[in-house]
């Protein structure tokens, strides 16, 4: 459970971001390094407070930035 850092409500998990295209998903992937998807760290997701409309982005696979 997610809470909004503004106003401290409760925040809706599991959101995707869409990018580019409106016609397709993806995912939108953290990556480091040379190349399209090189060093790939996880996925990407976002919550967001049904309050104030604070977005909150968030990666899925932590252990793997560390």
């Amino acid at each position: 459970m997610r809470k909004c850092l503004r106003c401290d409500e409760v925040m809706v998990e599991d959101y995707i971001l869409k990018t580019g295209n409106l016609t397709s998903w993806a995912s939108v992937v953290l990556g480091k390094g040379s190349g399209v998807f090189s060093g790939t760290k996880g996925k990407v997701k976002a919550s967001v407070c049904p309050n104030c409309g604070e977005i909150s982005i968030i990666i899925d696979e932590l252990e793997k930035v560390k």
